[in-house]
């Protein structure tokens, strides 16, 4: 009898979460957790001096957890934040981070972690 009570409550428990992926999928989202479903476009974030030659450091970052478009556009966001640098996110987890002046890698990982991912590489 109790193992009927557990897999009836492991069932509900799936189909409730089934539902709730399903609805945020409607919603535009990916379901990835951000914040970012519903809406048609994300704009990504702009940086006023986009020439390369400009840009003389370069570091290359992967970041776990990013599966949309808004995931990418709030990782370039808080990379741009930092003064001096240029991010450049690209599925499924590639950032190229330019920089005016060396900067401490550390920085950037602060900076990813602080918009809710995780630098792995």
């Amino acid at each position: 009898m109790i193992n009927v009570v557990i897999v009836l409550a492991v069932a509900a428990v799936v189909l409730l979460a089934a539902r709730r992926y399903l609805r945020t999928l409607r919603r535009g989202g990916c379901g990835c957790g951000c914040s970012g479903g519903g809406e048609p476009h994300v704009a990504r974030p702009t940086v006023a001096d986009t020439n390369e030659a400009h840009y003389p450091y370069a570091v290359n970052l992967t970041v776990e957890g990013m599966h949309c478009e808004h995931c990418l556009a709030a990782v370039e966001a808080a990379l741009d934040g930092i003064g001096g640098v240029w991010a450049r996110a690209s599925p499924p987890d590639h950032v190229r981070v330019l920089s005016k002046d060396p900067i401490d890698q550390s920085v950037l990982v602060a900076a990813v972690e602080a918009a809710g991912y995780r630098v792995v590489g």
